[in-house]
């Protein structure tokens, strides 16, 4: 005899694994896709528990934001570098023969 669809029995069925006699299921006739679904979860969730960083305004920056003055000129170099480009690159292209 077969449950009723929407009985409990069913649904645990159901939910427990999706097939029993299915072509690629693990052990348990699971498929191996919900196997290795809840194993990459475990392994994230372990391995953000395990991770430790220093915590804090501009500790997760790649660069220093200790210091001003620096900061000030790295940020002045990268912006500047990128708005001067294309002046560079038009004066090279009319100073060609």
């Amino acid at each position: 005899r077969f449950p009723h669809p929407a009985s409990g029995r069913a649904r645990r069925r159901r939910r427990r694994c999706w097939g029993k006699v299915a072509q690629g299921t693990g052990s348990l006739g699971c498929p191996v896709g919900t196997m290795l679904a809840a194993g990459v979860r475990r392994f994230a969730t372990s391995a953000l528990r395990r991770s430790h960083y220093e915590e804090g305004p501009g500790k997760n920056l790649p660069f220093s934001v200790e210091n001003k003055w620096r900061l000030l000129g790295v940020m002045c170099a990268f912006f500047g570098s990128g708005f001067v480009a294309p002046f560079v690159i038009v004066r090279h292209q009319l100073l060609k023969k």
